[in-house]
């Protein structure tokens, strides 16, 4: 079973991510609390069956491959700041804030990418029906 609108599924954890990091600045760790309203989206989102899973799971796939490889780009980018550029450390958050961040900027970065995708995604859905 996928969405029926995976556009408004995607645009769904671009916000809920969005959010989630305003919310953990302004309230810190305990605003990581915001990251259940992912969990709405099954409530008022329709689903239907996938028509081809192997080309459906393949892009999803490469989807959270992409997400993921971002998100370490990114933690590998922060260790190095923290380690090699000390003029830096002060201004960055405390770590324990740092490492709350990662979740909803994963769910930011899935649903940016996931957006660029889905255009590839449904221009081949199309051609398969």
């Amino acid at each position: 079973m996928k969405y029926k609108n995976l556009r408004l599924s995607f645009l769904i954890e671009i916000f809920v991510g969005f959010i989630t990091i305003i919310s953990i600045a302004l309230l810190g760790p305990k605003g990581i609390a915001v990251l259940s309203l992912i969990g709405l989206r099954p409530v008022f989102m329709q689903r239907e069956e996938i028509k081809d899973p192997g080309f459906y799971y393949q892009n999803i796939y490469k989807v959270l491959n992409n997400s993921l490889s971002i998100i370490s780009i990114m933690l590998i980018l922060i260790i190095i700041i923290f380690l090699f550029i000390p003029a830096y450390q002060s201004k960055l958050p405390p770590v324990e804030n740092l490492f709350v961040l990662f979740l909803p900027f994963f769910l930011l970065t899935h649903g940016v990418i996931g957006l660029i995708n889905l255009s590839d995604i449904e221009k081949k859905d199309n051609q398969r029906s």
